[in-house]
């Protein structure tokens, strides 16, 4: 059994981060698969062009896959020749049958191999957040729909501010994230190119016929291209690592608020557990929100990367591996860690725990308190505003130092009770009759926006 080196590929710790079919794209294996779909397609192409023979181009293409190499020899080789992509070439010219194994490689550098493989893998990936991203969205339409009239509290500054609904705060949450699925969509074209540049950029190896090879090599690998090379700018993947981390800290926050709304002394929404989870190891009581702590540690993790993706941009020259090696670590963590996160959640929300109940009794906490809004703006028309919120300011005050209900403090005041008749403030501290226009607003994100 063989032990995993980091956080990313642990024996103990996967269920925390990362998920499986993103670990399948950005593995070793597919690293170097994708290098060899890279050349094959270029073999391709030249021979499309009659570059090289087509036969030969059959045979590289055929020989192209890694189960057809031998791994020892190319870890060996990597080794000694201290370079990424030469043994793979080597490997692969060896493998070739004939003399098919003079044409591989031809005309190419080592970076447009590489930085185009790694393009290969960020469509896959992304590929994958994406439909991760489609089932999230999905399951928080759904659940808003379910809540668009369920009462709970609003809170700003960490306290009660109005009542809200339940549906309303899904409805922004999903809001949030198809804003992330159009700037996903809208990356793509920018990223999904080859590099071709060749050693210098000028493109001078791949002969005369080297923007139809361009296009042909595109072509083969369903990729756009690039209008310039771009060996020394970074700004494509930079964007993508970018967006991923605005994906992430969205991720965090409905982790965060699905942990506050859990706590004991809340208890409005929870995390679900399975029948065979342990919550502590000592406290059979504990129901921890371990997805959502998950997400929070992959998430600040992740966003933590965003420098480092921005810095790879300030590179030196016409190429400037010094910076670009720093992606071949940020690509597939980012990658593995955002998998994990959006993994986490569709878990999460797929059978959020949900207490319409706990969140109408903490409306009722403040004990009318979190309707002073609501008094004060009826106050206003006799008194007007200013007047109002001074009076109301006051009652709240001697409601909070006397230890009375609001309710009673507003009824014995006698500007208060000149301005309002009794049924009124009965009426006014009612939530139900304050949650505005939560859940038409409910109603208008979820027709406005798309549904996955």
């Amino acid at each position: 059994m063989q032990l995993g080196s980091c956080f990313l590929d642990s024996l103990t710790v996967t269920s925390f981060f990362g998920n499986a079919e993103m670990r399948g794209v950005f593995n070793d294996r597919q690293l170097m698969q994708s290098w060899l779909d890279v050349e094959a397609a270029l073999a391709r192409g030249q021979a499309s062009l009659g570059i090289i023979p087509q036969a030969a181009a059959d045979a590289i293409s055929a020989t192209a896959r890694l189960e057809k190499l031998d791994a020892a020899a190319l870890a060996s080789d990597a080794e000694d020749t201290v370079h990424p992509l030469v043994p793979l070439v080597r490997a692969l010219t060896a493998a070739c049958p004939g003399d098919a194994g003079r044409y591989v490689h031809l005309g190419a550098t080592t970076q447009d191999v590489m930085d185009t493989g790694f393009v290969l893998r960020a469509r896959a990936g992304l590929d994958i957040v994406g439909r991760q991203l489609d089932e999230l969205v999905r399951l928080l339409r759904r659940l808003a729909l379910r809540h668009r009239s369920t009462p709970m509290p609003a809170r700003t500054h960490g306290q009660q501010a109005l009542p809200t609904t339940f549906g309303l705060r899904l409805a922004v949450w999903q809001s949030e994230l198809q804003r992330h699925r159009a700037r996903l969509r809208e990356m793509r074209a920018r990223l999904l190119v080859t590099s071709m540049g060749g050693a210098a950029g000028t493109m001078a190896g791949y002969g005369p016929q080297a923007f139809a090879l361009e296009r042909a090599v595109a072509e083969e690998l369903g990729l756009g291209v690039a209008d310039t090379p771009w060996h020394a700018t970074s700004d494509r993947f930079a964007e993508c690592l970018m967006v991923l981390g605005l994906v992430a800290s969205s991720g965090e926050k409905l982790a965060r608020e699905v942990y506050f709304l859990g706590r004991t002394e809340v208890g409005e929404a929870y995390e679900p557990q399975r029948a065979t989870q342990v919550g502590s190891s000592t406290m059979p009581h504990k129901r921890n929100p371990i997805r959502c702590e998950a997400v929070i540690a992959a998430a600040s993790t992740l966003r933590a990367q965003v420098p480092l993706a921005l810095q790879t941009m300030v590179a030196q020259d016409d190429r400037d591996m010094g910076v670009g090696m720093t992606l071949w670590k940020l690509l597939p963590e980012c990658f593995i860690l955002i998998g994990g996160v959006l993994e986490r959640l569709v878990e999460v929300f797929g059978d959020l725990g949900v207490n319409p109940d706990r969140m109408r009794a903490n409306l009722d906490i403040t004990g009318g308190l979190v309707l002073s809004e609501a008094v004060m703006l009826r106050l206003a028309g006799p008194l007007g505003r200013e007047q109002a919120h001074h009076l109301v300011m006051r009652v709240v005050r001697d409601s909070l130092e006397q230890g009375r209900p609001f309710a009673e403090v507003l009824r014995g005041d006698p500007q208060v009770a000149a301005a309002l008749p009794g049924g009124d403030i009965a009426e006014l501290l009612d939530p139900l009759s304050y949650v505005g226009h939560a859940a038409a607003l409910v109603d208008r994100a979820l027709l406005t926006s798309e549904s996955p």
